[in-house]
């Protein structure tokens, strides 16, 4: 992802002034400058279908769909300025650094919830740590050392920390430093003033030297201190986590749990109305055969009454027609003729078959 370009390292011009020249410094590409290999067009596609999601680079050949949202992860620029005063004010030290960097896929699919904003994230995560390195080095500045040898070392170990930091978080970067150093000018110097300038250095090391040291205890302590009290932070960090991680294990096995005893009770419960059904239509069944039973009996029993009406309707025919044969014979009798007399002991039977005619 990254690699090294091997640079000449120039004579620094401070060299220069002290011996007379001015003092300007060009940047330029030290050794062991990195190259990021930053990519444009690089954007993160987010999958989310329901319960699904998946994160990936955006491939060269891409149809966007309704469900997918694309993140361009831009190459975002941050300028860094520092300034820092030495030897009781006489140097003054500017730093100017832009730091260029991009979001991997890596860091991206650690930190999905922040993809919108994912480079204010950086910034706002990694400032302090900026900030740690630019002091480390720039503290470094108050031995003197850098007078001789001059500041493109200091440059370079600074983008080396930043961008080798960087790159173990899954972060593309590229840091272009350049430190510049103005010291205050003495009206009255003569030529060979740099015997003069080294002179005063000089003092002011040896002045400096026990608050320097001091300092560097202090500041080693403090960054003791910041070490130690780091570490308890991601102690806790990861008791958190290992806390969290349990508690969502657990959620997952109650659920888990929640939706078996669902299951089953809907098993039960389908069990149950399959046997209700089953006991209605068995008993709409036998409902219906009652109501068939019963409408057949009905239907016997009108059947019978029709029968018996229509047998005694021809027995009162048979009755009235009897009598009017016995009327005309004695209208005969009384009238002293012959009559011829039907026949006696004759008798008629009707019952639900029909009639018998008997003498």
């Amino acid at each position: 992802m990254w690699r090294k370009v091997v640079m000449n390292n120039p004579m620094t011009e401070l060299e220069n002034w002290l011996a007379g020249g001015d003092i300007v410094e060009e940047h330029y590409l030290g050794a062991d400058s990195w190259i990021a290999g930053f990519d444009a067009d690089r954007q993160a596609v987010v999958i989310k279908l329901g319960p699904f999601k998946r994160l990936f680079l955006r491939p060269e050949k891409f149809t966007k769909r309704f469900y997918h949202q694309l993140h361009p992860l831009t190459i975002e620029i941050w300028p860094y300025r520092r300034q820092i005063k030495l030897f009781d004010d006489f140097c003054t030290v500017d730093m100017v650094l832009d730091l260029r960097f991009q979001a991997t896929l890596s860091y991206v699919q650690r930190n999905s919830e922040l993809l919108p904003t994912i480079n204010q994230h950086i910034k706002r995560t990694y400032a302090d740590l900026l900030d740690d390195i630019v002091n480390r080095e720039l503290q470094n500045l108050g031995d003197g050392s850098w007078v001789h040898t001059g500041l493109s070392l200091v440059e370079q170990s600074i983008t080396r920390s930043i961008c080798e930091q960087l790159a173990i978080q899954q972060i593309q970067s590229q840091a272009i430093c350049n430190i510049k150093a103005s010291f205050e000018e003495f009206p009255a110097v003569q030529p060979g003033r740099d015997n003069v300038y080294l002179n005063v250095l000089k003092k002011t090391f040896e002045i400096n030297d026990q608050k320097n040291r001091e300092l560097i205890r202090q500041q080693r302590m403090l960054e003791q201190q910041e070490f130690e009290e780091k570490q308890r932070r991601l102690e806790h960090l990861k008791q958190l986590i290992e806390i969290e991680t349990q508690a969502q294990a657990i959620e997952a096995e109650k659920n888990r749990r929640l939706l078996e005893e669902k299951e089953d009770q809907l098993s039960r419960q389908l069990a149950i109305e399959k046997r209700i059904h089953a006991e209605q239509l068995r008993h709409e069944a036998q409902l219906k055969e009652m109501l068939l039973d019963s409408e057949l009996r009905l239907q016997e029993q009108r059947q019978a009454k029709q029968r018996l009406a229509e047998i005694q309707q021809l027995n009162e025919q048979l009755a009235h027609q009897a009598r009017i044969e016995d009327t005309k014979i004695m209208a005969e009798l009384a009238r002293g003729g012959k009559v011829q007399h039907r026949p006696q002991d004759q008798s008629f039977r009707f019952d639900e078959g029909g009639y018998d005619a008997n003498q």
